[in-house]
């Protein structure tokens, strides 16, 4: 029976025994995944075009990610579809444009967003559909967790937005993406002192590494023969800052005088919009020049990306031996690009081609050719469709990009839309289209740039004011989204209508933010908060419940080394009380700021405490920042407070009470002295 014929069958059975009057959905069912092919993606960390195959440094060291784009198809004009960690991942794996699914930032917990709740992500669709879905190392957004290793805290740390229910098997545990770094970031080995981006080769052997270990995870996993269909899922880290990987792997480049320097032009600035140039204030490419670290910051990224290819070879080797080499669909790509110094850049971020563009290389047996390649402008939002193709899985509704399979099937066919990539997010949300020539910028303030690759690769000279341009310009626009989507609910639906005492109740769930402007005032008032939550110390012990306002005015419940803390902010000055250390389990929590000068905490059946509050009348003014439920950071300050991180667990009731205003008692009335 043909594959055709069998999908009919499976449809025409679902349909006879679905339950009278039930609507089935032909984009949602469930096909069993009996005989379908495994998936192994692999996606890397700050990869840009280094890949030899893609020839974007001639000193990259990358023979098996050359190897692999052999095995089946390289894309040579692959993108992101944001030029950062945590809303390019969450793009990839929900299939869903940044535009479409509201996440633009780093802290933004991904999994709070009203627009992806009760959407499948990729490894969950993979799993609803039969199929063994296993992880190793960064898949959604983490980090290394900081100088200490955290499971969580900065960017989410090591454990990062992860989703449990995805997977069946998780490396290194159960909640933990990144395995620790045998060597922790902060050593200052470059002398810049910036503990987040250091390099330096470590005296470790490479199965010690984070990457060494998943390797080895993977290996293991590959060389088994697995009872059902399966999407492995690996993420290796490098070349993520810090760069520190084995030594060898810098001994293996040319010596440091011999680097070679990405091509720049030093007037490539000139031409550019002035929203463009606000890297120019971080000073990092003045810093690396005063230092004479250039070469030095690019032989360290050479080594990372080297480093990277290393594990990549024994993964790939794993593949080869086991029992699921010619069952097996194999992608690698990146999560974005990195600057080494283009346009005066480090890092990632911005519209630029050194940023999005990304390696993609696609093995499907029995569906590509070998040694094959094309030149159209694909990106990162169109894997999930394609996978779900290849593995001839339904296609969930809410799937921005399309399929692949037509441009693997035939190297030469076209596309006819470009590839999109987002910067910023809402109202300030700015947009570049890449097709297989030109690439079209356009800024949330209207400025532009565009760049011909035919004929400006490094995109040196910007031909947007040019008049002749204007029709290409108007077709590149028309790809691009059309509004940016919150990831919040709007006020309206979180904030009540004022009681006739005065108060005003808010029923708040963790995600939600509300702008200053949208906030009920405060000043003159106190406010009464009840929240019922799942704490677990290994993850929540740093989480923020709920803040508002700045340093100047404001208060914020959170919880420091596993005790509840209530902090209240008023002209610069902070007072904190906190309660004894929770245990895991579920939690009551209450918390008071009165009008009346005092502050309570109270966790029943843990302990309860009072305290000053620094007025005595009510919040004496009215905070400029706006309100968040469950989001890092905010009025906490990051030196302050490293480790703080989104409240991850579950969140049963978390409401706000803005209390009456404040009423002064009335005078007493003198005695009379002549009754």
């Amino acid at each position: 029976m043909s594959s055709h014929a069998s999908l009919f069958l499976c449809v025409l059975i679902a349909l006879i025994s679905a339950p009278a009057g039930a609507a089935v959905k032909s984009k949602t069912r469930t096909i069993s995944a009996a005989g379908k092919p495994n998936v192994l993606f692999i996606i890397a960390d700050d990869l840009r075009d280094y890949p030899a195959w893609l020839g974007g440094h001639p000193q990259s060291v990358t023979p098996n990610m050359d190897r692999l784009a052999k095995m089946g198809m390289r894309f040579t004009n692959a993108h992101c579809n944001y030029a950062l960690c945590n809303p390019s991942r969450t793009s990839l794996l929900t299939g869903m444009l940044p535009s479409s699914n509201g996440v633009f930032g780093n802290e933004q917990d991904w999994r709070r967003s009203v627009q992806v709740v009760g959407k499948p992500t990729l490894p969950e669709h993979f799993k609803s559909q039969g199929y063994t879905t296993a992880a190793a190392g960064k898949i959604f957004h983490a980090n290394h967790g900081g100088p200490e290793g955290r499971l969580t805290g900065w960017h989410g740390g090591r454990r990062g937005f992860e989703q449990d229910a995805a997977w069946g098997i998780r490396f290194p545990e159960t909640g933990v993406q990144i395995p620790d770094l045998p060597v922790h970031t902060g050593q200052n080995f470059n002398g810049l002192n910036i503990w987040h981006w250091d390099w330096g080769g470590i005296q470790v052997v490479d199965e010690k590494t984070d990457d060494g270990q998943i390797a080895a995870f993977a290996a293991d996993f590959l060389t088994q023969k697995q009872k059902q269909p399966f999407f492995l899922a690996l993420g290796l880290y490098r070349p993520h800052s810090p760069w520190y990987v084995p030594q060898k792997y810098f001994d293996a480049l040319p010596p440091l005088d011999a680097i070679k320097l990405p091509e720049v032009k030093a007037d490539d600035l000139d031409d550019v919009p002035a929203v463009a140039k606000t890297h120019l204030k971080e000073g990092y490419h003045q810093l690396i020049l005063e230092k004479h670290l250039w070469k030095d910051a690019v032989r360290a990224y050479l080594a990372s990306v080297a480093f990277c290819d290393a594990m990549l070879g024994r993964i790939l080797e794993a593949v080869e031996k086991g029992p699921n080499a010619k069952n097996t669909i194999i992608v690698f790509t990146s999560d974005h690009g990195w600057y080494l110094g283009e346009k005066q850049m480090w890092h990632k971020g911005k519209l630029w081609e050194e940023t999005t563009r990304v390696p993609l290389t696609i093995y499907a047996p029995g569906v590509t050719q070998a040694d094959s390649a094309s030149a159209q402008a694909v990106a990162l939002i169109d894997l999930y469709p394609t996978l779900c193709d290849l593995t001839q899985l339904p296609l969930p509704e809410h799937l921005d990009g399309s399929s692949l399979k037509p441009l693997l099937q035939d190297p030469a066919a076209k596309r006819d839309r470009p590839a999109i990539t987002c910067m910023g997010g809402g109202k300030n949300a700015g947009y570049a289209a890449r097709d297989d020539r030109w690439r079209y910028i356009r800024y949330a303030d209207g400025s532009e740039e565009l760049y011909d690759h035919q004929n400006d690769p490094h995109e040196w000279t910007n031909l947007a004011g040019r008049a002749e341009h204007a029709g290409l310009k108007e077709k590149l626009t028309s790809f691009f989204p059309k509004e940016f989507k919150s990831a919040e609910r709007p006020a309206a639906e979180i904030v009540g209508a004022t009681s006739p005492a005065g108060s005003v109740d808010l029923a708040l769930q963790v995600g939600d933010t509300i702008r200053a402007d949208q906030v009920p005032k405060i000043q003159g008032r106190g406010v009464f908060i009840d929240a019922a939550f799942e704490f677990d110390p290994l993850v929540d012990q740093d989480s923020t419940l709920l803040a508002q306002g700045d340093e100047q005015s404001g208060y914020v419940l959170h919880l420091v080394a596993g005790q509840p803390t209530l902090s209240v902010f008023a002209n610069g000055q902070v007072t904190s009380v906190s309660t004894a250390t929770l245990e895991k389990g579920r939690v009551n929590l209450r918390a008071q700021i009165e009008t009346g000068g005092v502050i309570s905490l109270a966790a029943p059946g843990h302990s309860e405490v009072l305290g000053v509050a620094p007025f005595t009348q009510g919040f004496p003014q009215e905070p400029k920042a706006g309100l968040f439920a469950g989001q890092s950071f905010g009025i906490l300050k990051a030196a302050k407070y490293p480790n703080s991180t989104p409240f991850d667990g579950q969140v049963y009731r978390l409401n706000l009470t803005i209390l009456p205003p404040h009423v002064a008692p009335a005078p007493t009335a003198a005695p009379d002295k002549n009754p």
